[in-house]
């Protein structure tokens, strides 16, 4: 029988994150809001931008998303003008190439946009001089009805620059959009898809191609809006639950194949054939994925509920196909259906700091008088380590001094088969900031303990708890040993006295 049914924006995220084209992921999941605005693959982590009288309230996070695998984010935009109110997120700086494509997850929760002077919401939107990346709006051109979805590209938000993308929607409804830009001679040529998941479509509506009159994105460093402009005005109304941006333009069929993702269409064909006393089952493997084979007695049951059959579990593709011999069961009528996951991420490295300093190396670069230390806080900074006694911090029981440089660094990490890799660490920050006082956290080469790439860079604000910080690893990283530094530097004068950076709980893992 056939497969189907078991996708989810889990499995959508991840093979978004395997595209060698994907240069930023927004999933805005996480168990802080620090790591729900992080960028999962670059480095153009969102903040929060508000428009006229809009408060940090009003962008709420930890959001249903389209299923129970994820979470969204609430963009708001209040009545009144176009920049009366409103809370959406912001990148300070992206940059696209000659191609870009992008998705997103979302759902409108108004009708319409009224009461303004265009009518319009932003929903992802770029723009440097005449060059606007208006990628995905509510409304458009203008002026507009404020009642669809359109992506404008170019010297003009006018009709000949706009791809109208769904002339109407269903309020409360998820759709899922996306589009492929190329910049031409002078101009855009792009195609735009959408489909309505609330409503169980399956299949992609393709609009365009398109080719625009004149202009194109900023292929320069720009501003990135999710749920409102770039430059904080007319914020979108909705929930968003995903966005990726990759650098090439994709076609059809990858969108496809992340729609199938999404809505279990286009499922694993499982051929069962009778071969003697067994019966022979094979079906399409890929890589990096695992397959249990579930059965029943009867269809009564959703075949996701159905038992694993002779602990078949957790099965490794053998690409491009599988094949399995079981023994025919005694049933008179006996049903099988293969079901297909991404396995949990393998922790290649874990520390709770609880088993002394082992293989960490600290140092300093400064004037003395600060220095990363092991143990229970006290005095200063977090009421305790994160779990369940010790956590690095600098100067446990009291303030960082000037003039400071000091460095910590983690063992060796063995990344030399990883096609990727993640860490993850709690934070208790409390530093001067404003580049006065700042942390950083560096990938270096085990080797030699050379910088491979800076992944934090500052780390200069002010928490009142731990929080989860979590950061894919850059290619530099992979294929060789590496260390993570955490690196806290201070000037020349304190105008008042800060507790310093404290880690907890180190891992990273690979796929």
């Amino acid at each position: 029988m056939t497969a189907g049914g078991y996708a989810s924006v889990a499995e959508f995220q991840a093979a978004a994150a395997s595209n060698p084209d994907l240069i930023h992921q927004y999933t805005f999941d996480g168990s802080s809001e620090e790591a729900r605005r992080a960028d999962q693959k670059g480095t153009a982590d969102l903040s929060v931008q508000l428009v006229g009288t809009g408060l940090v309230g009003d962008l709420k996070f930890a959001m249903p998303g389209f299923d129970l695998s994820s979470e969204s984010v609430m963009t708001t935009r209040g009545p009144g003008t176009d920049n009366a109110n409103g809370a959406y997120l912001r990148a300070p700086a992206v940059t696209w190439g000659q191609t870009v494509s992008f998705e997103a997850l979302v759902q409108p929760t108004e009708p319409e946009i009224s009461g303004g002077q265009f009518n319009l919401a932003y929903v992802l939107s770029a723009r440097v001089g005449n060059d606007r990346g208006y990628f995905l709006t509510q409304g458009g051109p203008i002026p507009s009805t404020g009642m669809q979805f359109a992506s404008s590209i170019g010297n003009g938000h006018n009709e000949s620059n706009t791809n109208t993308i769904l002339p109407s929607f269903t309020v409360g409804n998820w759709y899922y959009v996306s589009g492929s830009y190329t910049i031409g001679a002078g101009n855009v040529t792009w195609t735009n898809y959408v489909a309505d998941l609330t409503a169980g479509q399956t299949a992609l509506t393709q609009v365009g191609p398109f080719t625009n009159s004149g202009g194109t994105y900023p292929i320069v460093s720009t501003p990135l809006g999710i749920g409102g402009r770039w430059d904080a005005q007319e914020s979108f109304p909705g929930l968003i639950d995903e966005v990726n941006f990759y650098d090439a333009a994709l076609a059809m069929d990858d969108f496809q194949e992340h729609l199938n993702l999404l809505t279990g269409a286009g499922g694993l064909a499982l051929n069962v054939v009778a071969s003697g006393p067994d019966i022979l089952l094979t079906w399409k493997s890929s890589e990096g994925k695992r397959y249990n084979l579930r059965s029943d007695s009867g269809l009564s049951n959703d075949p996701a509920t159905w038992p694993i059959l002779d602990g078949n579990a957790d099965i490794e593709p053998t690409e491009p196909l599988n094949m399995l011999t079981i023994s025919r069961p005694a049933d008179a009528m006996r049903f099988f259906v293969i079901e297909e996951f991404t396995p949990p991420p393998l922790v290649v490295f874990t520390d709770d700091l609880e088993s002394g300093l082992g293989e960490w190396t600290l140092g300093n670069d400064g004037v003395a008088g600060t220095a990363w230390e092991l143990g229970a806080p006290s005095n200063v900074g977090p009421l305790a380590a994160k779990s369940p006694t010790n956590c690095f911090g600098t100067n446990l029981s009291g303030e960082y001094t000037e003039n400071a440089e000091v460095w910590l660094r983690s063992p060796p990490i063995d990344l030399s088969t990883a096609g990727g890799a993640t860490l993850s660490y709690f934070e208790f920050v409390d530093v001067e900031g404003l580049l006065f006082d700042f942390g950083s956290v560096s990938v270096l080469d085990a080797s030699d303990d050379s910088v491979l790439m800076v992944i934090r860079d500052p780390v200069d604000r002010r928490t009142t708890d731990w929080n989860m910080v979590t950061k894919a690893l850059p290619p530099e990283a992979l294929g060789r040993s590496i260390k993570i530094e955490f690196r806290l530097v201070t000037d020349d004068f304190l105008g008042s006295n800060y507790p310093g950076w404290y880690i907890d709980d180190v891992e990273l893992t690979v796929p």
